[in-house]
């Protein structure tokens, strides 16, 4: 049985370990926490934190540049953009549905879904794609961008069959990430 002693140095405790985890280190700016991104793709047991599977990299410029140039290589790889936060520097779009290509190369370039007896499954299956820049300001004045593409598949062929996960390449994530630094390069 725990005593009253002992739950009120417990309270102590908890509320002394979150006052030191939001202090502040001496020479950081304190900024807001982003919020994180998720989304839910058929295949996929839980749902997925974004910001688990993007590569990050600095980018020489504000945050606001870097976002207008990440709008404009969606609109360039005709990818449909649904999320627009220029508050939280996140721009992509958290689950649309493509067959056969994407940005103008066939889905198996970007994805690797398996493979049946036609060839791999990512071009002739139904993927659910979520695709994501997230820019966060730096000290120095320049941007951690990081991109995330994450897609399930769904045989639309016979019998209906569970949806499967799929991998990514890096193909198109590396696309993203040239397309930004193109549009920041005057």
């Amino acid at each position: 049985m725990i005593t009253l002693v002992r739950a009120f140095r417990v309270a102590v405790l908890l509320t002394v370990g979150a006052t030191l985890a939001q202090a502040q280190v001496p020479g950081q700016s304190r900024a807001q926490p982003a919020a994180r991104l998720r989304t839910a793709l058929p295949g996929y047991p839980d749902p997925i934190a974004l910001d688990t599977v993007a590569n990050y990299t600095e980018m020489k410029a504000a945050p606001g540049v870097v976002f207008s140039a990440a709008l404009e290589a969606f609109k360039t790889l005709d990818i449909p953009v649904t999320v627009r936060d220029s508050i939280r520097g996140t721009v992509g779009n958290l689950g649309w549905i493509k067959m056969r290509q994407l940005a103008g190369k066939t889905m198996s370039t970007s994805f690797n879904c398996g493979s049946g007896m036609t060839g791999p499954n990512a071009d002739g299956y139904r993927l659910t794609i979520a695709a994501v820049v997230m820019i966060e300001a730096l000290p120095n004045g320049n941007s951690r961008v990081g991109v995330a593409l994450v897609g399930s598949a769904q045989d639309v062929q016979g019998a209906s069959k569970d949806p499967v996960a799929c991998g990514s390449s890096g193909f198109t994530e590396a696309r993203i990430e040239k397309l930004i630094r193109a549009k920041l390069t005057p």
